[in-house]
């Protein structure tokens, strides 16, 4: 009889941890330990490790490896086949979130964005957090309810539009490959990219400083405003950042549908670099794949050339301002990457201006074309032109003429 009672105190004990477990499973989340977007690997299956020396051995079904400043390409594998990004959807998610809202914007998370399947930060309705908060955490553990949140809040409670404002920056930066039906990555037949897209997104998002700090963070505390006693902390699901000296970010990825993906970027000796991966056959060859892309870049990498931006200004005309016209320029100094097998005579530059003139009001950086890098006379690379300075309303004669003529 006793052992009886014994038997059901421990099957009341465990109905009770059940309930609990249920009660309190959604706000609950592991600290102190790096997280993941994929399952584990099966380690009796075989693998051999892909090196920079035999890169034909990739498993990933696309791959592509750029210099982060010009574009240039210096490896490509299949890089304009449309396939699933996963969480490196996330990329845009992010830029979006820091162009269009400051840090401290608090973000009450809208209950929408309440259990998205998949990685999670646990947001629960109601929760408030600043929006640096909510990016870092969304970035740091991949938590598909934090992008939803940070889309819903951009897109001013829309998905819908935010979606679309994801699909035209898209756009902006040259993907014409790619479509994005949500802020996260999960599957949807309408949710597509390229490596090459990828790349082009990744180095956008690389110019901006407060990305590439989010990115690079291995782990960090995360404080809600409220519950005000909310504080976890979550590591990159990016584990290059745990074993690979060079390495600065980027983002992970991974669905069953997508396979492994990785965008990761790195810096060494003056050069930086951007690999990406999609469809590797698991989620650790993402990692060793994109590792050693980046190593066969470095490694092939003689020198980096620096560029005299000063000489590479021009202007273009003003319609609607008080000048004329304004002077436009690179958008940043740079460098650009002269391999073992090349000469750096063999490079020239062309400016290369989409737009004669420009719409007054027109604040400075607007992007008025391209200055192009050439080797041999074909296009490898290039770096925007920017306008150099604000442009304010109003009326000037010979630009008034010029819009009169010749616009």
């Amino acid at each position: 009889m006793k052992q009886l009672n014994y038997i059901s105190h421990l099957q009341r004990l465990f109905i009770f941890l059940l309930i609990f477990i249920q009660i309190f499973a959604p706000v609950a989340q592991a600290t102190g330990s790096i997280v993941d977007d994929a399952p584990p690997v099966d380690e009796s299956k075989p693998y051999i490790p892909v090196t920079a020396d035999n890169l034909k051995d990739m498993t990933a079904q696309a791959a592509i490896l750029i210099d982060a400043r010009t574009g240039r390409i210096l490896y490509e594998k299949n890089p304009d086949q449309k396939l699933m990004p996963a969480s490196t959807t996330k990329m845009m998610t992010c830029i979006l979130g820091l162009e269009n809202a400051a840090g401290d914007d608090v973000v009450a998370v809208d209950k929408r964005a309440v259990g998205e399947d998949g990685s999670a930060i646990y947001l629960n309705e109601g929760d408030r957090i600043a929006m640096s908060e909510l990016l870092q955490a969304t970035m740091l553990a991949s938590g598909n309810d934090g992008a939803a949140a940070v889309g819903y809040y951009i897109g001013q409670g829309s998905m819908e539009k935010f979606v679309e404002m994801m699909n035209d920056k898209a756009k902006s930066l040259g993907a014409v490959n790619t479509h994005f039906n949500n802020p996260h990555g999960l599957t949807d037949p309408n949710h597509y990219t390229t490596a090459r897209d990828l790349a082009k997104i990744a180095a956008y998002c690389y110019q901006n400083p407060q990305f590439r700090k989010i990115v690079s963070t291995k782990e960090q505390q995360i404080s809600w405003i409220s519950p005000a006693d909310r504080k976890d902390v979550y590591g990159s699901t990016n584990r290059l950042l745990w074993n690979y000296d060079d390495i600065t970010g980027i983002k992970t990825g991974y669905t069953d549908a997508a396979g492994g993906c990785l965008v990761a970027s790195a810096e060494k000796n003056g050069s930086s670099l951007i690999a990406v991966v999609l469809k590797t056959a698991d989620s650790r060859a993402r990692f060793t794949e994109s590792r050693a892309l980046l190593d066969f870049g470095f490694k092939q990498i003689a020198s980096q050339q620096p560029v005299d931006t000063d000489k590479l200004t021009d202007t273009v005309y003003v319609h609607g301002g008080t000048v004329s016209e304004i002077a436009v320029k690179p958008a940043q100094d740079f460098t650009y990457p002269v391999m073992k097998h090349e000469n750096a005579e063999d490079f020239t530059y062309q400016l290369n201006l989409t737009k004669n003139y420009v719409e007054a009001p027109c604040p400075a950086g607007t992007k008025v074309g391209t200055v192009d890098l050439l080797y041999h006379g074909t296009v490898i690379g290039s770096i925007d032109m920017v306008t150099a300075e604000d442009t304010a309303e109003g009326f000037n004669l010979i630009g008034f003429l010029h819009e009169l003529f010749f616009s």
